[in-house]
Order: C-alpha cells, then structure tokens, then sequence
C-alpha cells in the first residue's frame, strides 16, 4: 500500500472551505485564484479515493470523510504551524503593523502580545488603536498588515468570537430612571452604534444621545460624570462600574470579533505569524 501524502497547502485550503463554504471566497481569504483553490480539493479526494465535501447545494458542506478528515487536518496545522515558529522563532526580524479597536486592545492584547513576543523577540509590531470603521478601509488600502474588527458582514474576516454588549452605570446616580434615557453612544457609522440604536428605538419612554465618542474613555468619562448610561463591550467594563440588569433596558445583541490581512500579507510573510498567532489565541469555537 503506498503511503498517502497531503500537502499542508492543500489541507490549509480544505479546512478553510470548510469554514467559508465556498471556493469563491477561500480563494479571497488564502489570496489565491479559485482554480488553485480547487486543485487543491480535487488533489486530496483523489489521494483519498473519496469526496469531502456534499456538493447539492451552492455552499459546499462537509460529508462523514470531510468531517472526519477535518479533526486531523486542524491538528496536523496546528502542530506544523507551532513547529514552525520554533524553528524560525527567535532569528525573525521585521515589522508589522496591526490595528485594533481600544476596547479589544486593553481586554486581549496583553496575552496576546505575550505569547507572540517570546517566540518572536525580534519582531516589531506598531499598534494602531482605532474603531473598525476606520481600520477597515485602512486593511483594504494596505495601510495595515493586520487587524482585530468588529465584522460588519459575515465574511469581513476570518471569525474569532461573539463579544456581549452591556449597559453600563453607577449605581448611586440611577440614569437608568430618567426619561428620556440619557445615552453615551459609540461613533456615528461604527456596527456597535447601529445595533444599539435599533434597539434603542423601542423604548416607550425615548431616549437622548448625550456624548458620541470614538473611544471608550470617552465613553466611561460620561459614565463617570453622571451625564448618561453607555453601552459598552463586556470585556471593556472596569470593575467599579455596574453592568445593569434592568428590566427598564432592551436586551443587547452581541458582537462578531474577526481578523483580517491587508492584499500584503501572504503565507510566507511575517505579518502570517501574527495572523496565525492571533487565530490560535482569541478564536473561541462556537
């Protein structure tokens, strides 16, 4: 019996159309052209004598092989990508730029960072900390190599996590009872602004806009300061304010967290370090 051989390529593309359902839009995630996307597919069925992907509708879903082969081929890149790392680990030098938003940052990059600077202590990386509105068009410009976004579509990016909006206050001001509800409020065009206005809107009681800010000190300041309650991401609220539980207040939607990689970025690049680091670090399965 001869001995099977997938190549890392090839496995990274399937587990990626696992993910996307689609050849389409792995190609744009990998940057590279769909036809080398399906070469890949088709390489490793016929190594394997079998299909793994179903392919009755329009997005391509996993078959009992595909499932099975899934389960190895994330554990084989996970330890190859490791290894790699070690190998390579501390001679790499260069830059990266990544952009993430404030509330993100001060929550995840401290262990993030962590990990990536002790097995890449050479490596440089400039942070820019700035709402996803404005590091998106700056991915898609190549102004970054990389950044963490509040996804505003479902295929902004590779996935990460659900981030739980809360309302925030201090319990010896009692905002929450004033009516209108007095409201600090993320920054015009960003998703978490436009989830929290919907709900907003159901309010029989109407609500006011007090403070827009981009960051969230300017968030908390208001906070602070008795002007309003705000909205913010549970991972940002600071231990002496309240998260409120109030029947009063509409239930809040949660957030998609995802990363994405400007044109720039390729599998070889050192900005494909931090990428991958940041996919094993905060992606949380669902």
């Amino acid at each position: 019996m001869s001995e099977l051989n997938l190549e890392i390529s090839w496995l990274h593309s399937f587990v990626t159309v696992a993910k996307t359902g689609s050849m389409t839009e792995t190609a744009k995630i990998l940057h590279r052209s769909q036809s080398a996307i399906s070469m890949h597919i088709k390489n490793i069925e016929d190594t394997l004598g079998r299909a793994v992907f179903s392919r009755e509708s329009r997005r391509l879903s996993l078959n009992a092989s595909g499932q099975e082969l899934l389960v190895h081929a994330q554990k084989i890149l996970y330890v190859y990508r490791n290894s790699m790392r070690e190998l390579m680990g501390s001679d790499v030098q260069g830059h990266i730029s990544l952009g993430i938003p404030d509330d993100y940052a001060m929550a995840y990059l401290p262990a993030l960072l962590s990990i990536f600077s002790e097995k890449y202590p050479s490596i440089e990386i400039t942070l820019c900390c700035e709402p996803s509105s404005q590091l998106i068009p700056k991915i898609a410009a190549n102004e970054l190599d990389i950044a963490v976004i509040t996804q505003d579509k479902a295929d902004r990016g590779e996935s990460l996590f659900s981030e739980e909006l809360v309302w925030v206050g201090k319990q010896s001001q009692q905002i929450w009872n004033r009516s209108p509800l007095p409201v600090a409020m993320y920054e015009f065009g960003s998703q978490a602004r436009a989830k929290i206005l919907d709900k907003l809107e159901s309010l029989s009681f109407g609500y006011r806009i007090v403070y827009n800010s981009p960051n969230i000190a300017g968030q908390l300041a208001a906070v602070e300061s008795g002007m309003a309650i705000a909205v913010l991401t549970r991972c940002s609220v600071p231990a002496h304010l309240q998260v409120l539980n109030n029947t009063r207040l509409p239930k809040l939607p949660a957030l998609d967290v995802g990363v994405m990689t400007s044109s720039s970025v390729t599998k070889g690049s050192l900005a494909n370090l931090l990428y991958d680091e940041i996919v094993l670090t905060l992606r949380k399965e669902a």
